[in-house]
């Protein structure tokens, strides 16, 4: 399998082996029914931060996988961290869909396996955030194994970007607002900072960019000024001198709902 040098730049060859391992795998894993296996994300766009970043793979299946597949594919993970370099099996995030799901407009009415750091695996609806993913996809995606993932991933307008990234700060962000545990980590504090530069970017500009570009931006010009420190230090992180800024995170979430329309209960005494 050819290393695409985006992936080699990353996290050098070593990375390069742990991902045609896990293509191996997967595939004896899923046998028949293994479609493809992509790469997406900050390796894919050229904004990996060997710090913080997720390694995002996407695996394609012919049709849904089962119980019994769900099953193999996590003694497959189980098996990664044994491989050598637990790093990357830590930081592995990845979704297994059907490539007709790709295919499709809009976001197809059906529950697939996810493997998340936080969770692991699990059986969960598509969301919103599809069609993000697909948009990152069509335009930056690193085929490793299947057909070349732009010829099929069905095209994303504008208009859709901008409903999906709404949509995923009303399902995914907002309810974390009643419920803000994870934001006693540093860590999450600046992933959801810089995340929100991304939405507000987006929803101002039209354009998705990566979330350094995003923070960046966010930082240049007086309409976020007020935030400035507050980006400044999540763009460090982990460096630097990282004080504990959850209530300020809170409060930029809140302020990114409401440039996106999504009205909000006030922060409670």
């Amino acid at each position: 399998m050819d290393i695409d040098p985006r992936i080699i730049r990353a996290g050098g060859p070593g990375l390069g082996s742990f991902l045609s391992l896990a293509v191996s795998s997967w595939r004896s894993a899923l046998g028949r029914n293994l479609a493809g296996v992509y790469v997406q994300g900050s390796i894919s766009t050229g904004a990996f931060n060997p710090r913080t970043s997720d390694i995002d793979v996407l695996v394609t299946t012919r049709v849904l996988t089962d119980a019994a597949a769900n099953k193999r594919l996590l003694e497959v993970h189980r098996a990664m961290h044994g491989w050598g370099d637990d790093r990357w099996a830590d930081r592995l995030e990845a979704m297994f869909i059907p490539a007709k799901a790709l295919a499709m407009p809009g976001i197809p009415s059906i529950a697939v396996l996810e493997l998340h750091q936080d969770d692991g695996f699990k059986v969960q609806a598509l969301g919103p955030d599809l069609l993000i993913q697909r948009w990152i996809l069509r335009r930056y995606g690193i085929t490793l194994f299947g057909p070349k993932i732009s010829k099929i991933v069905a095209p994303v307008t504008g208009g859709e970007l901008r409903d999906a990234m709404i949509g995923t700060l009303r399902t995914r962000w907002l309810p974390q607002l009643e419920y803000p545990g994870q934001f006693l980590n540093r860590g999450y504090q600046a992933y959801a900072v810089i995340t929100m530069c991304r939405a507000i970017c987006l929803l101002a500009t039209g354009e998705l960019m990566s979330k350094p570009e995003a923070a960046s931006w966010a930082l240049r010009g007086p309409y976020l000024e007020v935030w400035h420190p507050l980006i400044e230090s999540a763009g460090a992180y982990p460096g630097g001198r990282q004080l504990d800024q959850r209530l300020a995170t809170l409060d930029f979430i809140r302020f990114a709902l409401e440039e996106a329309g999504i009205s909000h209960s006030a922060p409670s005494s």
